[in-house]
């Protein structure tokens, strides 16, 4: 619990920003288990979450085109996947010993340490979310830029969107991959073009098309890419 570990004071000197409004801090480390179970008032911290994500998505997007001008869209994407992805939060949550400043109900105070990485990572979220009502964009940015920390090199393998597809598949399913199916759309030969629809366990990640079977799978590939990026992943 927050109040009986540490002054929240503490916490502000890490990510080197002090509230205005110290409510909204507060407000950011009170998991829905601590007001669900009696030991906030609340609110919790889920609605500062969602905000904090675009946040976050929005900084490392800019430091991303920023450092890595000659980088392509997909070598982007992959990237910023790679940074904003839970387990990673969820390390630069430990970093700032955010857990030790958390509100959390006794329930979830028992479970598994495991279950405290998606916990940080929200946590860390809804804090960028604080900071950005609190003091507007450039603290937001300022503060994500400090907690986030140098950024990786990209991955000189990776040479197209199949190729990192195939990577953050790997990485977050233990060795999966995508399946890809291809179709020949009918007309005119000369103009032939192929439908590729790309899939992980049988859900459908992205489809494209292209005048040849791997044009059409490198372009569902960047569809499945785009569309990872909006649902923030």
């Amino acid at each position: 619990m927050a109040d009986a570990r540490h002054n929240l004071s503490v916490l502000e000197s890490r990510i080197h920003y002090t509230f205005e409004d110290p409510a909204y801090l507060e407000q950011a480390l009170t998991h829905p288990s601590a007001v669900k179970e009696g030991r906030s008032r609340g609110p919790d911290n889920q609605r500062l979450e969602f905000l904090g994500d675009a946040v976050l998505q929005l900084v490392i997007s800019d430091l991303l085109m920023r450092h890595f001008p000659d980088q392509d869209q997909g070598h982007l994407s992959f990237m910023r996947a790679e940074l904003v992805r839970k387990e990673h939060l969820a390390v630069l949550a430990d970093r700032l010993g955010l857990m030790d400043f958390l509100r959390i109900g006794p329930g979830l105070e028992a479970a598994e340490n495991v279950a405290f990485k998606s916990v940080t990572a929200d946590a860390l979220e809804a804090v960028l979310g604080a900071v950005f009502l609190d003091g507007g964009w450039e603290s937001a940015r300022a503060v994500t830029e400090k907690v986030v920390g140098e950024l990786p090199e990209p991955a000189e393998d990776i040479k197209g969107p199949k190729s990192v597809l195939q990577e953050i598949i790997q990485k977050r399913f233990e060795g999966d991959v995508p399946e890809y199916r291809v179709r020949e759309n009918p007309g005119d030969r000369a103009e032939r073009r192929f439908r590729a629809m790309v899939y992980h366990r049988k859900r459908l990640l992205g489809s494209g098309e292209g005048r040849s079977k791997k044009k059409a799978e490198e372009a569902a590939a960047q569809e499945a890419l785009n569309r990872m990026r909006g649902e923030g992943s």
